[in-house]
Parts: structure tokens; C-alpha cells; sequence
């Protein structure tokens, strides 16, 4: 029985296991960081944004796939976010513009999904209209913006054309929708609670799981679930976000989620606008997202 007691570690060396960890801690994310300024100095070479969200939704399944323990995982996201954010702090200017609009309430909801997402010490700038988040990052002033989810809802109340539709116009160089947030969703998550989407210039990456956004401009007469089948037929899962119809234009556009990453040469959308002839006359390809991780599934 003395024995036994005699193996039992006291309070004072498990406090100074707790400081060695904490050591070995903090070592780590210097060494981090030390990486992440290389990596920066390599990056100003080709002058590219440091952003790379399919990259960090791929740390972040990795970490999930194999996290075990009592230790919870949507601590550990937020510990890898401010991580991450940090990271991208060193390797260059990184700037995010917020959508705040009135009332207070909803405005704060966006800048709280902006600071746990892009981490507490990046730069937050204010915008109170979508328009001004996309032209802080257009002009070079924010590296992202952060603006609504994609929605009829949202799209009925703007009074203006919705800030995806603005996606449609534009070459190469054009913005595109890169990241929803926030990353890790709850099986208990309602419908009501705030979701926003990120916007970049960067050309879309396959994350290896997927959700691509791709506008539609076709006729008022033709239905969507036509457009679904059609769809279907030519291999792509499409899901409805959002329409936008001109009042002075006979055509309207159509905002769809594809299953999987879809690059801009991908036949299948090409054969989808020739099964529906003069119906849909164009499509433009606005980017994608990582599917969010579950919190619920670790």
C-alpha cells in the first residue's frame, strides 16, 4: 500500500510537467513562425496575397482526423486560428475588411466571425456597405473582405445589386469567393445564426472537399429545377444559393452551389449551357469553398 502511494506523482511534478509542455509550447510556435516569415520573404517575390484557405481547411482536417482525448476540438480550431492568423501576419501586409452594417447587433456579429476566423490580432477595416468591402480589396487596401452568406433572403433585402452579382463582372483579375465562416459548424447550429463568406483576389484551390459557386445568366422562363435536371445529367450536384433579376433586363441571374471543385474549363458547365440552348446564355465561375468541418464528428 506504501508502495503504491509512494508511484503517485505529487502536485509540484505534475506543475512542472504542465511548465515543460508549456515550454516545448511555446519553442514550437516560435519555430512556427520563424517558417512563416521564409515562407513571406519567398511569397514577396511573386507579390501574391499569403492567404491560401484550401491550405488551411486541409491543417485543419488533418488535425481533426487525428485529434483524440478530453482536450476539445473547437478549442483546439481556435487556438490553430489564432496560429494560422499570426503566421499570416509575418509572411506579409494582411488586412481583412468587414461588413458592419446597422443595426448594431448584426454588425458585431460579422466582426465577431471575422476576429475568430482571421485570428485577434489582424487588422480589422469597417465597411458599412458590401460595395465598400469589395472596394477596400479591389484597391489593394484589405487582403479579404468578410461579407453575407449567399441567399435569396439576403439578396431580397439589399437595395442594390447583391455583392455576388458584382462578382460577374471582370477578367481574370476579378474577386472570388474563397472561404465561408466560420469553419466549424455544431450539429445544434440554427439556421439563424450569423454565417459570412470570404472574398479574395486568388485563383480558387481544391481543398479536396469542396463547394463551388457558379452564377447563371439565363431567360425568366426557365425554372430551376430544369436547370437541376440538366444539371444532373451532365455529372454536376446543383444546390440553389441565390437569384438577382434587373428590372430594365429580360434575364436574370442564378447563383448555384456544385458539389466539388469546379475550375473554370470544366466541360461540364460548357455542356450544361448547350443542353439548355438560348435558356442559360453564360455562366461565370465565382470560386469556391472548403466544406466546413463538424464539431460534432471529432
Amino acid at each position: 500500500m506504501a508502495d503504491s502511494k509512494k508511484r503517485v506523482p505529487s502536485l509540484n511534478s505534475l506543475r512542472r510537467q504542465i511548465d515543460k509542455i508549456d515550454d516545448r509550447i511555446h519553442d514550437l510556435l516560435m519555430r512556427r513562425i520563424d517558417v512563416a516569415r521564409t515562407i513571406g520573404e519567398q511569397k514577396c517575390q511573386s507579390e501574391g496575397v499569403p492567404y491560401r484557405p484550401a491550405r488551411e481547411a486541409q491543417i485543419m482536417r488533418r488535425l481533426a482526423a487525428r485529434h483524440d482525448g478530453l482536450f476539445p476540438f473547437p478549442v483546439a480550431v481556435r487556438i490553430w486560428r489564432e496560429i494560422i492568423s499570426a503566421s499570416l501576419g509575418v509572411e506579409g501586409k494582411f488586412v481583412v475588411s468587414v461588413y458592419v452594417p446597422e443595426p448594431l447587433e448584426t454588425g458585431l456579429a460579422y466582426l465577431a466571425l471575422a476576429r475568430t476566423y482571421f485570428g485577434s490580432e489582424t487588422p480589422l477595416l469597417h465597411a458599412q456597405t458590401e460595395a465598400g468591402v469589395l472596394r477596400a480589396v479591389r484597391d489593394g487596401k484589405a487582403a479579404v473582405g468578410v461579407l453575407p452568406i449567399t441567399s435569396d433572403t439576403h439578396t431580397r433585402r439589399a437595395s442594390a445589386e447583391p455583392w455576388w452579382y458584382t462578382l460577374t463582372a471582370g477578367g481574370s483579375e476579378r474577386l472570388r469567393i474563397v472561404a465561408t465562416l466560420p469553419w466549424l459548424t455544431r450539429s445544434e447550429t440554427g439556421s439563424d445564426d450569423p454565417r459570412a463568406m470570404a472574398v479574395a483576389r486568388l485563383a480558387p484551390e481544391a481543398s479536396g472537399e469542396d463547394i463551388s459557386l457558379i452564377a447563371f445568366e439565363s431567360t425568366e422562363d426557365i425554372s430551376r429545377d430544369r436547370i437541376r435536371k440538366e444539371a444532373e445529367n451532365a455529372g454536376l450536384a446543383l444546390d440553389w444559393a441565390a437569384t438577382w433579376t434587373h428590372d430594365d433586363q429580360a434575364t436574370r441571374w442564378q447563383l448555384a452551389e456544385i458539389d466539388g471543385f469546379i475550375p473554370d474549363t470544366d466541360p461540364r458547365l460548357d455542356n450544361l449551357v448547350s443542353a439548355l440552348e438560348k435558356e442559360v446564355t453564360r455562366f461565370v465561375n465565382l470560386g469556391c469553398y472548403a466544406k466546413p468541418g463538424n464539431g460534432a464528428e471529432v
